[in-house]
């Protein structure tokens, strides 16, 4: 406790006093430390170095060398793990061809985007007269041998009610080879049993001689790629049908002839075994020619499913409408 003065020049005195001191602690107050408390923060400083080198990895220890392997058999088919990294996969073709041409690669690539022909294929169609009355069954069978030989039959006769007013039966056969381009006919033949007797006629596709040679004596120049009767309708799948128009020459046994079918858009037919996905084909004919439509299973390797004929006067004459298809390729 501070006992102030009573006389005013003690006052006075004690006044400058306590100036002094303060003065003196304001002047002198950085020197004193200050009591333990909190640290002080660090200066900051900041400056660019490069970074410390990685140093590599330790080599992996060697293994002792040992005596190699024996040499593998080599197989004849080459197993998904005998392939080299980077190595493309291959493909086993059933034939070996030339080298080919780049006309040649092209109509191979066109071949490789159609369905395969079946090696073996069994098609029943059911007949009619007209769209609604059934009067016949049709057969086709068609089997592709190892050597690349094909073999295509149909058969058609009469049904039902049908056979006691109008007995027919008939057989068709087309044989030859089965190349990268699809069927290649060789030899034609139809036998026609009918009320008025026997009826036999065939062709020799001559590839060689460029010559198209009939049983009744006949003949006419061979085009590339020509087709008879039935072969045709199993060649269509080999074919692009992305075109808008197919040109074929087809021999029915007594001539040869130049088609146009205009290929349509996929639409949805009516059989005994259901709705089917087709493509239909149509001839181009002018009025007062026989017309023809072909339609092909999307689902059933472009394989024919119905056939249409019309007539000169534009009526439909007679349709075929797939009842059973078997394929096998064994």
């Amino acid at each position: 406790m501070i006992v102030l003065p009573r006389t005013s020049t003690g006052r006075i005195a004690l006044a400058i006093t306590l100036s002094l001191m303060a003065h003196m602690i304001a002047l002198f107050a950085p020197l004193v430390k200050l009591p333990p408390g909190e640290a002080p923060l660090p200066i900051l400083t900041a400056r660019l170095e490069p970074l410390p080198k990685i140093a590599p990895p330790p080599a992996p220890a060697r293994k002792p060398k040992s005596k190699p392997p024996p040499a593998p058999v080599v197989q004849d088919v080459m197993q998904p793990d005998d392939k080299q990294a980077g190595d493309k996969p291959t493909e086993t073709t059933q034939f070996d061809p030339a080298p080919q041409t780049p006309a040649a690669i092209q109509t191979t690539e066109k071949i490789k985007s159609a369905p395969p022909l079946p090696k073996r294929a069994q098609l029943i169609f059911t007949a009619y007269k007209g769209t609604d009355f059934p009067v016949g069954e049709a057969r086709h069978s068609l089997e592709i041998g190892a050597g690349g030989s094909y073999m295509l039959k149909v058969g058609m006769s009469t049904t039902g009610l049908a056979s006691f007013f109008k007995s027919f039966e008939l057989n068709q056969q087309s044989s030859g080879m089965v190349t990268v381009q699809g069927l290649r006919p060789g030899n034609f033949s139809e036998t026609k049993n009918t009320s008025k007797g026997k009826e036999t006629l065939e062709a020799k596709f001559a590839w060689e001689e460029k010559s198209l040679i009939f049983s009744n004596g006949g003949y006419a120049r061979l085009p590339e790629h020509a087709q008879d009767i039935i072969s045709f309708m199993y060649q269509l799948s080999q074919l692009p049908l992305d075109e808008g128009t197919i040109p074929l020459y087809i021999s029915n046994g007594k001539k040869l002839e130049r088609y146009e079918l205009a290929v349509g858009e996929e639409e949805l037919i009516q059989t005994v075994i259901g709705r089917l996905r087709a493509l239909p084909l149509r001839k181009i004919h002018t009025q007062g020619e026989e017309g023809l439509d072909i339609w092909l299973g999307v689902e059933y390797r472009l394989l024919p499913v119905k056939i249409r004929q019309t007539d000169r006067n534009g009526q439909i004459a007679g349709e075929m409408v797939i009842s059973e298809i078997r394929v096998a390729d064994e």
